[in-house]
């Protein structure tokens, strides 16, 4: 039972019926012995029934009279008054004066309408004499009941609606009193059931709640967008912690208290005692969810900034967030993830992206995810060792790598490749134990997914926007990057295999942790170190004292690495093609397999950086393809010295003039043995023609190409040895050849500007547009509520029409005659419409049937069709019928290669 059939059964139930309503004709009556300046006979939308109600619960549970209470009041409004508004109920007290002035509202348009408020309420109520309160109203429909939720504002308080909004937007009251008894704001209390905090949130109320937040909070300047967007995220963590600490029964702390004055009056405390009690809280979640446990630090660290987020800002947004529950308010069904797209949202309209910090565009970070299969790795992983990759990221920022991970993980298999789960009972209940619950699908996430930030404000987001995507408790660290790994430490406990560290004898004997599946990243470029930085990763990298803050970075992945751990990273271009960084190529080339290199445009980070970049995929290489590459890296390197000897005794002899028998390593080398050396040295350099030249010659000739040859690079001798390494490398690489995928993109799908984003083509990948799945049943049933309600409409207004034709004969007039033209019209527009959409109805039908097939209680796209190549089925879904059930997921192709992301995961094969 709905909410709607509830309230008609309780006003049918009802020994005094005061309000009637029947669903199924659409109709509502009202008692005489209210006064109705109009008389509504008809249910034109859900506000009705709510007011139906309303005229019940004041007068038969609340006990006022209902001669005192009226409906429909119209007002002249505007300059000149030309306009006409009208009040909902007016509950009018023994004197002549205003007790409640009442705008109702259906329970799906509460949040979205509070915008109205000022119009719809403080500008009538000033055509009233001695208002009370004013009460914005729906009901709320709990466990099969249905309850007040209203804001009730003390008008003699609060005549002006700015005055109201700037001391906070304060509500004196939750729920109505009866007998003109004070409003009273009963605290909410977790597990009661009346004032438990909501959980059936829709995504409707959230998006309004969303832009209220951003109306009111960034509204009149003064303050950065990225200062009150920090505020606001730390007020949520606040409540995340309120939530998950309270036991049943107690009355939550992240909430505006109301207490009755000496004087019996409504009043809610004063703000700087509920900031005390939010910093309170919010200490302890810094303590509890960011694993700082350093008190002094805590002392100095506040909720907000009273200076640049003003405390009636604070009861704003704790009176908005106070009432709902972003631990259980999740609706995951369908994959509409409304509290993380809430927070998407607020991030989105909020956080002010700048040159210092600003976001990994959305469509390389899918791009990047897609690429490392990390949909293939946890099918197999699950399949082979009943679990799921561990991934990190350890320069997370806000978490849109690990947020777009998680989602895509849950999504592709819980959602799209179920089927490809183990059907053996191990299987089956390590799947059911990461995925079966809707309400809690990321919650294997708080095991699988870590991220580290050294920025407060990014690691505090991150972690807020974690939770709120449903992972409970993610592993989020706000500390460098790159500490040594027994530095991150959780206060509250759990598993943490951040921690672990053992030295590595292929690594210079520097501690690795070896403990992930995935790295996936954008690293912070040519950032300086902070001094304690510095001295923590001498001991622990290889090429501390490189300036590049990004080639760390290369080194800490691998540290972080499981032997075969797979990385997707963004890189400078520098990384791949400047002097400055061979070195860091060649340490990627022997700690690494490389998969593919993806070159990115320019524009892809602009307007906040022009640096070029590239896309890096790389695989770990076990200790015995290390310990092999060492191998042939000191074979090579050994003959690179031999020759070196050998070509500088040479020069020698030929050129200097010195006898050859001086020189043991040559002294029998014949004319075709020395040029063989010598070519071996120079490789390249040397070309065939060169062959017919005499040693001589040839050494004069390529005095300056041996000269370079010769010099070993001192800046990696401690890693690489005394050689030069591009030569082994050279050798090196010949014995260790494999495939590297390479591509380089113009169209990444936007151009970013300050103002905004702009949609253009992208090489990248596509987009479904027709979905994998479709829900056949859903979509016939929408159709078939749609054209029942037009046939009970045209059954109504036949109806009407009769009554308005008999009314007609017996006395004719020209207002009947308007309403029977009107009535005409309206049939002949409801006959029309049950036409076309019995006919929608059929071609829907038809085109499912055409391009999916059957696949249990769903449609599955049939196999010649899921490449989506075919141009008539896509267009079904761009600009047909079927075009609201469009995806936008991203296309994983099987069999044809149309983008680079369809050739990488052809091509690259993952160990």
């Amino acid at each position: 039972m709905n909410w709607k059939e509830h309230i008609e059964k309780i006003l049918k139930s009802a020994k005094n019926n005061v309000a009637t309503i029947n669903l199924e004709k659409t109709a509502v009556s009202y008692t005489d012995k209210i006064k109705k300046h109009e008389d509504p006979k008809v249910i034109k939308g859900d506000e009705e029934i709510v007011r139906a109600y309303l005229i019940h619960r004041l007068i038969n549970e609340l006990d006022y009279k209902p001669e005192y209470i009226e409906i429909e009041k119209r007002y002249s409004i505007g300059r000149p008054k030309t306009s006409r508004a009208k009040i909902d109920v007016i509950v009018r007290d023994n004197k002549d004066g205003t007790f409640l002035f009442i705008e109702l509202k259906a329970p799906d348009k509460f949040e979205s309408d509070k915008e109205l408020i000022e119009g719809q309420l403080f500008d009538l109520a000033h055509q009233e004499k001695n208002v009370k309160y004013l009460v914005y109203y729906t009901v709320d429909f709990k466990d099969n009941t249905c309850i007040d939720k209203a804001i009730i504002i003390d008008f003699e308080k609060f005549s002006n609606y700015h005055d109201w909004i700037n001391a906070g937007a304060s509500s004196i009251g939750t729920e109505l009193q009866g007998g003109y008894g004070k409003p009273k704001k009963p605290p909410y209390k977790k597990g009661d059931p009346q004032y438990a905090l909501r959980k059936d949130l829709t995504p409707q109320e959230l998006k309004s709640l969303a832009t209220q937040l951003h109306n009111v909070l960034w509204g009149g300047g003064g303050t950065t967008d990225t200062e009150i967007f920090n505020s606001l995220v730390n007020l949520i963590l606040a409540k995340i912690y309120d939530e998950d600490a309270r036991k049943v029964g107690e009355e939550y702390e992240f909430q505006v208290k109301g207490y009755q004055d000496k004087k019996g009056n409504s009043e809610t405390e004063q703000p700087e005692t509920l900031f005390e009690r939010i910093n309170k809280l919010y200490r302890q979640a810094l303590k509890y969810k960011l694993n700082i446990d350093d008190e002094r630090k805590l002392e100095k660290i506040f909720v907000v900034n009273e200076e640049k987020f003003p405390l009636s800002k604070l009861v704003y947004t704790v009176q908005q967030l106070e009432g709902i529950s972003l631990l259980e308010g999740r609706s995951a069904i369908d994959g509409k993830d409304i509290l993380g797209d809430f927070f998407e949202t607020i991030t989105r309209e909020g956080f002010r992206q700048t040159k210092g910090q600003f976001f990994t565009p959305i469509n390389i970070v899918r791009f990047i995810i897609y690429a490392l299969q990390i949909d293939n790795q946890a099918i197999q992983l699950i399949n082979g060792l009943n679990t799921l990759p561990y991934i990190i990221d350890p320069a997370c920022g806000s978490g849109t790598f690990l947020i777009e991970t998680m989602k895509i993980i849950t999504k592709e298999l819980k959602r799209k490749r179920f089927n490809e789960i183990s059907s053996s009972n191990q299987g089956q209940r390590t799947f059911k134990r990461f995925f079966t619950l809707d309400e809690d699908e990321n919650q294997w996430a708080k095991e699988f997914l870590y991220g580290i930030d050294q920025n407060f404000d990014l690691g505090t987001s991150s972690k807020v926007n974690m939770i709120l995507h449903g992972d409970g408790s993610a592993n989020i660290f706000v500390q460098d990057g790159l500490l040594p790994f027994n530095m991150y430490k959780k206060t509250a406990g759990g598993q943490n295999i951040l921690i672990v560290q053992e030295p590595e004898e292929f690594y210079g004997n520097k501690y690795e942790n070896g403990q992930f599946d995935v790295v996936i990243s954008n690293p912070p470029f040519s950032v300086d170190l902070d001094n304690v930085t510095k001295q923590k990763v001498e001991r622990s990298f290889l090429f501390y004292n490189k300036k590049n803050s990004e080639n760390l970075f290369i080194e800490r992945w691998y540290q972080l690495l499981k032997e075969n751990g797979r990385l997707g990273v963004v890189l400078p271009e520098s990384v791949f093609d400047t002097t400055e960084n061979k070195y860091i190529r060649l340490f990627l080339f022997k700690y690494f397999k490389i998969k593919a290199v993806v070159s990115l445009p320019q524009l892809t980070f602009e307007p906040y950086t022009s640096t070029k970049t590239s896309l890096l995929f790389a695989q770990k290489k076990t200790k015995e393809e290390v310990k092999q590459w060492n191998e042939l890296w000191e074979k090579y390197g050994k003959e690179w010295s031999e020759l070196k000897t050998r070509v500088a005794n040479y020069i020698k002899v030929f050129i200097d003039g010195e006898d050859q028998s001086k020189f043991p390593s040559i002294k029998d080398h014949k004319e075709k043995t020395i040029k063989e050396n010598t070519f071996r040295f120079l490789k390249d350099f040397a070309t065939e023609q060169d062959k017919a030249l005499s040693v001589k010659e040839l050494l004069e000739r390529y005095c300056n190409e041996i000269e370079e040859v010769s010099e070993f690079d001192n800046s990696v001798k401690d890693v690489f040895g005394y050689y030069n390494p591009w030569w082994v490398f050279g050798e090196v690489s010949k014995q260790r050849d494999y495939h590297i995928f390479m591509a380089e993109t113009e169209n990444i799908g936007y151009k970013r500007t300050k103002r905004g984003e702009k949609p253009m083509p992208n090489d990248l990948f596509d987009v479904e547009i027709a979905p994998t799945f479709l829900n056949k049943a859903a979509i016939i049933q929408g159709y078939d509520e749609r054209i029942d309600h037009q046939t009970k409409l045209k059954t109504e207004l036949d109806e009407e029409l009769k009554i308005a034709e008999e009314k007609n004969k017996e006395k004719a007039g020209e207002k009947l005659k308007r309403q029977i033209e009107q009535f005409v019209n309206d049939l002949e527009e409801c006959k029309n419409e049950i036409v076309r959409l019995t006919k929608e109805k059929a071609e829907i039908e038809k085109i499912i049937d055409t391009h999916y097939r059957e696949d249990g209680k769903r449609y599955r796209i049939k196999d010649k069709y899921y490449d989506r190549t075919d141009t008539t089925l896509l267009a079904h879904f761009t600009t047909g019928l079927l075009q609201q059930w469009r995806s936008d997921d991203v296309l994983l192709r099987k069999n044809t290669i149309v983008k680079i992301l369809d050739a990488v995961r052809k091509e690259v094969v993952w160990e």
